[in-house]
């Protein structure tokens, strides 16, 4: 009985040999190779050097290949995977602190695991909050924030930015559930609504991001002026090859005005998405954000300038 064995290279078409043919490959490498040693300790470095540079070639132009196709790929065109179970864990850091001095009043971090479900719903669960040294600090052990556990809504609604959205949260801790829910769905929905729009290495702004206000009832009222976005490369995360999009938005105004406090200021971000180039999913996201802003309260009944600074990352757990 013959066994197909296929052999593939980096130009040709596969190709089929039988098992006999290939041992009698192995013998004749068997018997030739004493002649070849003996050939190669008298070759010229010559003769090494334009094997070795036409070893490399070939290595370099089959790795560039790949890399043509893969940069060459339309997003439009990818068949979007299937909207199953997805794990994500997400860190989420951010500090209060003077931006004169850079004197901290707090800083703080928050994991998470954030799971999406078919139907377009995602859910949050172990939830913990803790106090941190600095943004350098990567093991941490948080308090539980029960009311987070089976928090779950539909990723496409635009209800979250009403306070009924978050009832079943503890009322200390819903400005950040805002926070986690908003970043979420800036993570997924620059994946399913932006990348379609976007070729490799070509910047592109969504005309409808631009000049346009973001007000969550009773909180904050956000001015989005641009985003800009472009696949800048390719790279490997969870066996999955994915486009890098990076992403900035460098000048947008926000104010706060409840009986709590009285905020004015301005929001700059930056990140990066990792996309699959299989079935578009995100296996990784990062983002950074820098307010500036006067701020009174309670707190500081005296108007005081206030920076805050946040990192948040979600990375897709196999």
């Amino acid at each position: 009985m013959n066994i197909d064995l296929t052999i593939k290279s980096c130009n040709s078409k596969p190709q089929t040999t039988t098992l006999q043919q290939k041992l009698s490959w192995l013998i004749i490498i068997h018997l030739l190779w004493p002649i070849f040693i003996l050939k190669t300790i008298y070759m010229k470095p010559s003769t090494y050097l334009f094997i070795a540079t036409l070893l490399t070639t070939e290595a370099l132009h089959c790795q560039l290949t790949t890399i043509d196709q893969f940069i060459q790929i339309k997003p439009s065109e990818i068949i979007t995977g299937n909207r199953e179970i997805g794990k994500y864990d997400v860190t989420l850091k951010w500090q209060n602190i003077d931006p004169i001095n850079g004197t901290k009043f707090n800083c703080n971090a928050v994991n998470a695991s954030y799971i999406t479900l078919p139907n377009d719903s995602v859910a949050w669960n172990n939830v913990t909050l803790a106090q941190i040294s600095d943004f350098q600090q990567t093991v941490f052990s948080g308090s539980p924030l029960p009311s987070f556990n089976g928090f779950s809504y539909k990723i496409n609604a635009t209800n979250f930015l009403n306070d009924q959205f978050y009832h079943s949260i503890s009322p200390e801790q819903r400005d950040l559930a805002k926070w986690l829910v908003s970043d979420a769905i800036q993570m997924q929905g620059l994946a399913r609504y932006i990348f379609d729009s976007l070729s490799f290495n070509k910047p592109f702004s969504p005309s409808f991001l631009k000049n346009y206000d973001i007000t969550f009832n009773d909180w904050v009222t956000f001015t989005s002026r641009y985003q800009k976005l472009t696949w800048t490369g390719i790279t490997k995360y969870n066996n999955q090859v994915c486009a890098i999009i990076k992403f900035e938005s460098l000048y947008n105004p926000l104010k706060v005005d409840n009986s709590q406090m009285s905020v004015m200021g301005r929001s700059l971000y930056y990140g990066e998405l990792w996309i699959s180039l299989s079935d578009k999913q995100v296996e990784y996201a990062a983002m950074t954000e820098d307010v500036i802003m006067k701020l009174k309260s309670s707190a500081f009944p005296d108007e005081q300038l206030i920076e805050l600074q946040r990192e948040v990352a979600f990375k897709k757990i196999n």
